[in-house]
């Protein structure tokens, strides 16, 4: 499991290397950026982008039903707690790089151990999962939560689906006893005393919440496990009550890119796609969940300069709402600030400004080999990008693109 000791301009800018799957994060903009009057105009076609798009384009909206859904759950997920939030020992992210937009059982993969949850939830709208764990020690034995929000059309459905949900997990291992959570009514939940493990649903409006909390420190703790289930819907229900879910007559045609920055930002191959979820933009929450080792700090970090959408795709986009804060984060995250063994700057690509840096990372991956990676990361305006690549030539390439798109007219 990944370790949460790394900096926070390593999480948000490494790529997963490891797992063939590339990470990197970056803040949107809107549909107009906005120039900084003391930036020197760059001319574009001085820029050596290689194949790479620089027009940005029109993204429109959703063209299908499970492209709907998608961009649905990628809203909701911004309003999923984090597990830290309700319990600090959390340090680290479990779910690493599993997809966590919910459409199906699918991917909730062995958290579901019955096979009846896509008939009984086949009104699911979209749902978000989150896991994750205690520090690893050298036993390898961690507490590890998972929660999963399943977002349905009304409260009626969810009233009807939720417990049905629990019924069906409950009566799959005959050893299985009941539990009251006594802070939450609508929870039902079970555990079997030999195993330090809960599994609980909680009805809530239109939502479902799935928690599960597996405790290898420690034996069988009933009032411990409760306990933590509690914590967490402290904090998860008051974010749902905030969340505003798309109208289910406009669901359909609901807007991929309303505030314009993901039309802004490097597409992703569909041949060879970076991530589990579709290119996408965040709030918050959301975005935290697609950075490697995202730690605690990430989520005040970014609300302390200021950003306010993350955009995915090729490249990493965040945007501030105020170059003020783009700087800031820059300051941050700057590359040749950080640099740790197995590290070293390389040569940026000209003509991006100032504030431009680039570095090889050599890491070891899954299988042992020695794998190196070429990152850059660029602030310009309201914006701070970032973009990997093996090859050097290819990520100048791609990042001056990605520079080239933030400044377009």
């Amino acid at each position: 499991m990944k370790h949460a000791v790394r900096s926070i301009r390593l999480r948000t800018a490494y790529a997963l290397a490891t797992v063939g799957i590339l990470v990197t994060a970056a803040s949107a903009c809107g549909s107009e950026v906005t120039g900084n009057p003391g930036r020197i105009e760059t001319d574009i076609s001085q820029l050596n982008v290689g194949n790479y798009q620089t027009k940005p384009r029109e993204i429109g909206n959703a063209k299908s039903d499970t492209q709907a859904r998608a961009r649905e759950a990628q809203r909701l997920a911004d309003y999923v707690a984090l597990p830290y939030e309700a319990d600090q020992t959390y340090v680290e992210d479990a779910w690493t790089v599993r997809p966590h937009i919910v459409l199906n059982r699918k991917t909730l993969g062995q958290l579901i151990i019955n096979d009846t949850f896509d008939d009984v939830a086949k009104d699911l709208v979209a749902g978000w999962v989150n896991a994750w764990a205690t520090a690893d020690n050298p036993d390898h034995k961690q507490r590890t939560l998972n929660l999963a929000v399943l977002m349905f059309p009304d409260a009626q459905t969810a009233k009807t689906v939720g417990p049905t949900l629990e019924h069906d997990d409950f009566t799959y291992n005959n050893g299985n006893e009941p539990v009251s959570i006594p802070n939450y009514p609508n929870t039902t939940a079970h555990w079997r005393p030999t195993v330090s493990s809960i599994g609980s649903w909680t009805v809530h409006d239109r939502y479902v919440i799935f928690i599960k909390v597996v405790d290898d420190t420690s034996a069988p703790d009933l009032p411990a496990l409760t306990a933590q289930v509690e914590k967490m819907l402290d904090v998860q229900l008051p974010l749902l009550d905030k969340f505003q879910p798309t109208p289910a007559a406009e669901l359909q045609r609901i807007p991929l890119d309303p505030q314009g920055l993901l039309g802004r930002t490097l597409p992703s191959n569909p041949e060879k796609p970076i991530r589990a979820e579709p290119d996408g933009i965040y709030t918050g929450r959301g975005s935290l969940t697609l950075l490697l080792s995202p730690g605690q700090e990430m989520l005040p970090e970014l609300e302390r300069t200021e950003v306010d959408l993350v955009s995915f795709g090729d490249a990493v986009v965040f945007r501030s709402r105020s170059q003020k804060g783009a700087e800031a984060l820059w300051l941050e995250w700057q590359p040749s600030t950080h640099l740790r063994p197995g590290e070293k700057q390389v040569e940026a690509p000209p003509g991006l400004g100032q504030n431009i840096e680039c570095y090889a990372q050599t890491t070891q991956s899954l299988d042992k080999e020695l794998v190196t990676m070429n990152l850059c990361a660029f602030q310009v305006d309201r914006y701070v990008a970032q973009a990997a690549s093996k090859q050097l030539q290819d990520l100048h390439q791609k990042i001056s693109a990605q520079y080239a798109l933030l400044i377009a007219r």
